[in-house]
């Protein structure tokens, strides 16, 4: 059995199109947990005067936890082999749920799986490769060859539509840390499947229809920089050891500099988003040591074998703003020896 968890945060305009799509899926032992983060919408009571279904539970929270705090909590009631995660403001296609479990089947050592998510707004080259993240934490495109079958191993999920073990997340204790809140969890959640030996797939006959940001787009860019900013760093700060951040600490400052720059002249992001980022770092170390003891249990990849996964890129690349940062960075990572994917 599957279980389906889905956040909501005031998302009633999505849920008819969302649900109703799940309840016309080909794969048909599943359940779905509706988790409820305090909207104020009533979509609860929507779902509630709509939706008369025993596979359906709704869950309600009476403070807004977050897509971290959210799903952690979402996660006691589930009671499948498989968990998967939803996002609220997505159609999903008839063979989506058999094709991801078909995915996580595919071979005994794939830990996780996601879908092919066909995000409003981004250009149709961008799928016809998987991307990976940067050492700041930001998506760098078109990476992973995806095989004729549709599968291809990769380094990320997207949270947006993703299939996970149970007994994998029993094994790790979580999904998430609930600090996180929201923004770059997917890639913490990533680096624990990684480091704990398991690979990572995608399959693209899995096809989800996404809005994209809905939610987001309700708060400030303030508390969206900050958390986004914040959690990439706090990836790499988490899972690496000593040696790769003391190599990792001057491409923070470069990466400090490139942030303030967008933030002051293009408005690319809210400089006390970034500042406060910056110093809650600074301040919560304690936080940052003790979450590297947690995860440090798990681990039984080298650090080396990760980062062959990840790109030294500062970004696509797409101008020659872009090529130039790139240069940057990876004569530097040269320099020292991180062995990413582009110097493999």
């Amino acid at each position: 059995m599957v279980s389906i968890i889905i956040l909501n945060y005031n998302g009633r305009e999505f849920l008819v199109d969302c649900l109703n799509s799940l309840f016309e899926q080909n794969y048909k032992d599943f359940e779905i947990i509706l988790f409820d983060n305090a909207s104020s919408d009533d979509s609860v009571k929507f779902v509630k005067d709509n939706y008369v279904n025993p596979e359906l539970k709704i869950i309600c929270s009476e403070t807004n936890l977050g897509f971290a705090g959210g799903n952690n909590e979402a996660l006691k009631y589930a009671q499948g082999d498989y968990v998967v995660l939803l996002n609220n403001d997505t159609v999903v296609e008839k063979d989506w749920l058999a094709e991801l479990v078909n995915g996580i089947n595919y071979g005994n050592d794939i830990g996780m799986v996601q879908s092919l998510v066909l995000t409003e707004g981004i250009p149709g080259k961008y799928y016809l490769k998987n991307g990976t993240v940067n050492l700041f934490g930001h998506n760098i495109m078109e990476v992973f060859e995806i095989n004729k079958d549709g599968m291809g191993e990769i380094f990320q999920v997207n949270g947006c539509s993703l299939i996970i073990r149970k007994e994998l997340i029993d094994k790790l204790g979580s999904l998430f840390p609930d600090e996180y809140f929201a923004y770059a969890e997917d890639t913490y959640l990533s680096f624990m499947v990684k480091f704990a030996g398991y690979k990572i797939y995608h399959n693209a006959k899995s096809v989800v229809q996404h809005k994209g940001s809905s939610t987001m787009k309700k708060y400030k860019n303030e508390f969206i920089t900050f958390h986004q900013e914040r959690n990439r760093l706090l990836n790499f700060l988490i899972f690496f050891s000593d040696t790769f951040r003391r190599k990792y600490y001057p491409l923070l400052i470069y990466n400090l500099v490139i942030k303030l720059f967008y933030s002051l002249f293009l408005r690319k992001y809210s400089l006390k988003g970034i500042l406060k980022a910056y110093l809650w770092i600074v301040r919560n170390s304690d936080w940052i040591e003790n979450k590297r003891n947690e995860v440090s249990m798990h681990k039984k990849v080298n650090e080396d074998e990760i980062l062959k996964y990840l790109s030294g890129k500062t970004a696509n690349g797409d101008n020659i703003i872009e090529k130039m940062l790139n240069s940057i960075t990876l004569t530097y990572l040269k320099i020292v020896n991180l062995k990413v994917i582009e110097l493999t």
